[in-house]
């Protein structure tokens, strides 16, 4: 296992463990997984929807319609709908939790995180969020050392040049801007989250995640 596929998997093993040790979801509640997605040459099937025990009560939200046509064929008994994660169909507090692993970084500018952020407050009773430090050294997301720490969001321009291709398995030189992607500081996700109380999961020498 490579040193990145190494990192990921305890990070996603951890912000599971630490889901249930602190929502301690029961078989009677519904939960709402929101970006929710099948890919097991990343993960290795650590995600929620391929561990929850209580399937039945499990709704699983992408915008993607691939997704979740994906989430249908393995999963027939979850509900899985597509979906903008900042304007959420259901109404106030119809879910008892809402859970969401690394998808807020996706949505767009802060604006865009904040719209997410306030309709999982809205339809959920309670709320477990994670995303990547933007602090940490390495980028997950373009696995590259270092580049979160240019100025304003200068990772952006780097990946512009050269990225790694998930689907191909290998950097590529892009030539392109990358879109959709803007990472958080502790900071911008306690604003997003007010009143939620932000974890920093540590990885390696310093936290890599934040969640609440």
């Amino acid at each position: 296992m490579s040193l990145f596929n190494r990192l990921s998997y305890i990070s996603r093993k951890r912000k599971l463990e630490s889901f249930y040790r602190l929502i301690k979801p029961s078989a009677n509640e519904k939960i709402l997984d929101v970006g929710a997605e099948i890919n097991p040459d990343v993960d290795r099937g650590l995600q929620l929807i391929d561990l929850y025990p209580w399937k039945d009560k499990l709704t699983a939200l992408n915008i993607s319609s691939e997704h979740i046509k994906l989430i249908k064929k393995h999963y027939p008994e979850i509900e899985a709908i597509v979906a903008d994660a900042r304007a959420l169909p259901w109404p106030d507090k119809y879910f008892d939790v809402v859970y969401s692993n690394a998808v807020i970084e996706h949505v767009g500018n802060f604006n865009n995180q904040k719209k997410m952020a306030a309709e999982i407050m809205r339809v959920g009773k309670r709320w477990f969020v994670t995303t990547p430090n933007r602090w940490y050294p390495f980028e997950f997301h373009m696995r590259l050392p270092f580049v979160t720490w240019l100025p304003w969001h200068g990772y952006l321009w780097a990946g512009s040049i050269i990225s790694y291709n998930h689907m191909q398995k290998k950097y590529v030189f892009t030539g392109e801007k990358l879109i959709g992607i803007r990472l958080m500081t502790a900071k911008e996700l306690e604003k997003c989250f007010p009143t939620s109380k932000i974890i920093k999961q540590r990885v390696t020498f310093m936290p890599a995640c934040q969640k609440h």
